[in-house]
């Protein structure tokens, strides 16, 4: 998730309107890399969302089914691959599962 800061009042490592990148997220706290590059949990008040968490929860199941078929000797996969660009980074991950 990213989020902006909204509020930096009584905080000098936090920079107004500058975005930053949730490593986890509570009911009332953010915990994110600060301007001095430590992580620091912060009020959720004195951010604004700007990209929602919704592709991180999909990734966080998505890896929680991958752990799953790791863990069963990867039972329900059909095939997996993997598609690179050319300077070695990671484009696309696709795994077909079995269906019965």
């Amino acid at each position: 998730m990213i989020i902006k800061c909204i509020d930096n009042d009584l905080c000098s490592t936090l920079t107004l309107n500058k975005e930053y990148v949730v490593i986890e997220e509570a009911p009332e706290y953010y915990v994110i890399i600060d301007d001095k590059n430590d992580e620091t949990t912060c009020r959720k008040s004195r951010f604004e969302i700007i990209e929602d968490g919704g592709l991180t929860k999909k990734a966080k199941a998505t890896i929680t089914e991958l752990t799953y078929q790791l863990e069963n000797d990867f039972k329900d996969i059909k095939q997996f691959s993997i598609r690179k660009n050319s300077k070695g980074e990671i484009k696309e991950i696709s795994v077909k599962f079995k269906y019965i």
